[in-house]
């Protein structure tokens, strides 16, 4: 997957660059379409892998994710969010759920 078409949906959702999660969230969905099945294990492969990346702890990267998730949900573009959930959306995604929903996304859409 292109680093450019993550970054693309990042940014029509309302994402912005300007924050640390905005490059985890592009990492961490690179990494789960190579492996879907590591979306299993967000906080044992995924976050350690992506804090590696990075040079940086697991906490940080769910914490700036979670940062990036919910300036999504309250000031970005939710009706675009639940469009590429499929389905509406009751409350904010956990990291592992938005990830997952950029994911069947980018692959359904490729």
């Amino acid at each position: 997957m292109r680093e450019r078409e993550i970054e693309n949906l990042l940014l029509r959702l309302g994402a912005n660059r300007s924050y640390t999660g905005f490059y985890y969230v592009i990492s961490a969905v690179q990494l789960s379409i190579e492996d879907g099945d590591k979306l299993q294990l967000i906080s044992k492969w995924l976050y350690p892998e992506v804090a590696k990346k990075y040079h940086t702890s697991v906490q940080c990267v769910e914490r700036n994710i979670r940062t990036l998730v919910a300036l999504i949900w309250n000031k970005g573009d939710r009706s675009l969010l639940e469009h590429i959930a499929y389905t509406p959306l009751r409350k904010k995604p956990n990291n592992a759920a938005f990830i997952s929903i950029l994911v069947s996304y980018l692959c359904d859409e490729n």
